[in-house]
């Protein structure tokens, strides 16, 4: 359920990119969360389940105003 990103991914990505580049590489996330002063939380989560247990992942990235990556999560 969710989106299945590439973790793989994430540890590629680098402050500046655009938020179209890190939907290129992610793919469309599951939610976005608009602040006030016009930056951005792009969320992508995934998860599957079993009669034998679940996982779930979850990475949040903030954009600027102008679209673009302020921080990378520590992989």
């Amino acid at each position: 359920m969710g989106t299945d990103y590439d973790t793989n991914a994430v540890g590629s990505l680098e402050v500046g990119m655009t938020r179209e580049q890190v939907i290129e590489m992610l793919g469309q996330p599951n939610q976005v969360i608009d602040y006030a002063d016009g930056s951005q939380r792009l969320v992508w989560v995934h998860s599957t389940g079993s009669m034998l247990g679940a996982n779930a992942r979850s990475v949040g990235l903030p954009f600027g105003a102008d679209g673009r990556l302020t921080d990378v999560p520590n992989q």
